[in-house]
């Protein structure tokens, strides 16, 4: 685990470095995106914790928007058939457009699933699974780009524990159901307990319950004898069909049993009456799934990234229940995690006191103090008169000073504000002035209809000027047409530095035949140019005129597919609206 984390802080880095050095050049470049899908939902502790894991490891590289995270619910919908087809259907339609990068499923619904439609839905996408517990290796045969972590099952782990932990046990029942997963984990049981009883040492006996309501299991649970141990494996219904939920079943049960009950499954089940056992931790399972996530988006192949057999259990008791059933705690093993523990006075109510010692030794100063002011008072009040005198002064002074700073201050927060929506090279109108004043723009001819014009201008080759010249000299270049394009055009129409070798121009009042006019005099004008050390250059133009339903980024977007269709049609043109002008 300590390289897995080591191997994960690498890649983090390299992949921040990637993205960053590739954002200075492509700025518009697409992040990779990533989908999580949960097998269950959102409110179930387990996958809220995988989740959680995840999310805080991949965005420490991505933003939070290029995390999809989709829940199955097959908690609730367990073996659903027309369910999962509605699903399916939904999968499909929604990532048919904006298919992710690279998918992470958790736990064994998710992964079952995608096994056998991920090629329809996903082609050729890398899929990382975590959570699965009973694994079937032959579900990878053809498919190269999946690996993952196995979730495991520390059965056996927690069988040997229960013996170590209570030598009188001499019946230990699996608990389980006969839904996807809970058959798949009492396959598994019934294989350790068939070892369990051929073997040559007399060990416990092992039952396995995967039959019987809810109501009949707190019965049962109830009137075990003190030999008798439970541990539980998966449950997520009864054999009525009635939903098990962890959050309100589980209590009721370690509540109604007379005899100790252990779980694996740490954040699920910890504190809710289960007195421990070996426990995954979901939470690290996810960090460490999103880990393996990056480091395929980082380009490390996926064959290169073997399958991990198991996550980490590790033990995990609830001292509340150790005591309820008087087990010592020095029979736990070493590493142990221990919660609920009852602290010492101190230790339970160190803050408060803290508190009160401070809040003493603080009165006994101010009363020594006070004794020591009456006997200055006397000596105080004389000196006083003079202190408010020169006091009075230096407020009066400190009074002008402060006027003259809060003056300097607003000068200067006016300058930089001014700063902040001008562009340092050209001295023109910046970006964000830009977007602030065509959203104005577009929002008040919204409201009342008046025509504008909005054109994307980008002067071509404008790499090989910086590589052939130097940047000094493609700086002249980017003022000089700036200087060209404010002396062009009229006092009405804006002109921004939009970014790079691009400019924004936008022409209030004007309709497209103008429009396209004013814009083939721009290319012509530039065009004829003699820029001094970079010769000629030529530019591309790209219009769209205004619709009455048009959105900032409706028309932003129409005005660079025509500027990109005018740079693909082989630059030096003018292109509005799709139509290239002649």
């Amino acid at each position: 685990m300590q390289l897995n984390s080591i191997r994960f802080g690498l890649n983090t880095f390299f992949v921040s470095i990637l993205w960053v050095l590739s954002g200075l050049t492509l700025a518009a470049e697409k992040l990779p995106s990533v989908l999580l899908l949960n097998s269950y939902h959102a409110q179930y502790q387990w996958t809220a914790e995988i989740t959680r894991g995840v999310q805080d490891t991949i965005e420490t590289v991505l933003p939070a928007e290029s995390l999809h995270v989709e829940f199955m619910d097959t908690r609730r919908y367990i073996d659903d058939q027309e369910y999962y087809q509605k699903l399916l259907d939904l999968l499909a339609h929604k990532y048919q457009l904006i298919p992710p990068d690279l998918i992470i499923t958790s736990d064994d619904n998710a992964y079952y699933f995608l096994m056998e439609h991920g090629d329809s839905l996903f082609p050729n996408k890398p899929i990382i699974f975590c959570g699965v517990n009973v694994f079937n290796p032959e579900t990878l045969v053809g498919k190269e780009n999946v690996t993952g972590i196995q979730e495991g099952m520390a059965i056996e782990g927690n069988l040997q524990l229960i013996q170590a932990l209570q030598p009188e046990v001499k019946r230990v029942i699996m608990l389980g159901d006969s839904t996807g997963l809970g058959s798949r984990m009492v396959e598994k049981a019934k294989s350790i307990q068939a070892r369990w009883r051929d073997g040559e040492v007399n060990k416990m006996s092992l039952e396995i319950w995967d039959d019987f309501t809810f109501d009949e299991l707190l019965k049962n649970a109830s009137q075990a004898d003190s030999e008798t141990a439970f541990l539980v494996l998966a449950i997520h219904k009864d054999s009525k069909g009635k939903y098990f939920s962890y959050l309100r079943d589980l209590p009721l049960l370690a509540q109604a049993s007379a005899v100790p009950v252990y779980g694996m499954w740490g954040t699920l089940m910890l504190g809710s009456g289960v007195l421990g056992g070996l426990m995954n931790n979901p939470y690290l399972h996810g960090q460490n799934v999103a880990g393996m996530a990056l480091d395929v988006l980082s380009g490390t192949p996926i064959s290169d990234l073997p399958v991990l057999p198991s996550a980490e259990f590790r033990p995990y008791f609830d001292h509340v229940q150790l005591t309820k059933f008087d087990i010592s705690t020095e029979r736990l093993p070493k590493n142990s995690t221990l919660i609920g523990k009852p602290e010492s006075l101190y230790g339970e109510h160190s803050g408060l006191i803290n508190s009160v010692l401070f809040l003493i030794f603080f009165l006994i100063v101010v009363i020594s103090q006070l004794i020591v002011n009456v006997r200055q008072k006397a000596f105080a009040q004389v000196k006083l008169r003079q202190f408010n005198a020169e006091l009075e002064y230096k407020v009066s002074q400190r009074t002008k000073d402060l006027d003259e700073r809060n003056q300097q201050l607003e000068a200067a927060s006016l300058k930089m504000e001014e700063l902040a929506y001008t562009d340092t090279l050209t001295g023109m109108a910046n970006r964000r002035a830009g977007v602030k004043e065509v959203k104005a723009y577009i929002q008040r001819a919204s409201t009342k209809y008046s025509p504008i014009v909005i054109a994307i201008l980008d002067i071509d080759h404008f790499k090989q000027v910086n590589d052939t010249y130097g940047h000094q000299v493609g700086d002249e270049v980017l003022c000089d047409v700036a200087t060209f394009l404010r002396n062009c055009l009229r006092p009405s129409d804006r002109v921004y530095r939009w970014g790079g070798e691009e400019f924004l121009i936008m022409l209030p009042g004007a309709d497209a035949s103008l429009a396209m006019d004013v814009c083939q005099r721009l290319r012509e004008g530039v065009s004829g140019i003699n820029f001094l050390n970079a010769g000629q250059v030529t530019v591309s133009i790209g219009l769209t005129e205004f619709k009455t339903d048009d959105s900032y980024d409706s028309i932003i977007q129409r005005a660079d597919e025509s500027l990109y269709l005018a740079k693909e049609r082989g630059r030096d043109r003018v292109i509005i609206d799709s139509q290239e002008v002649a």
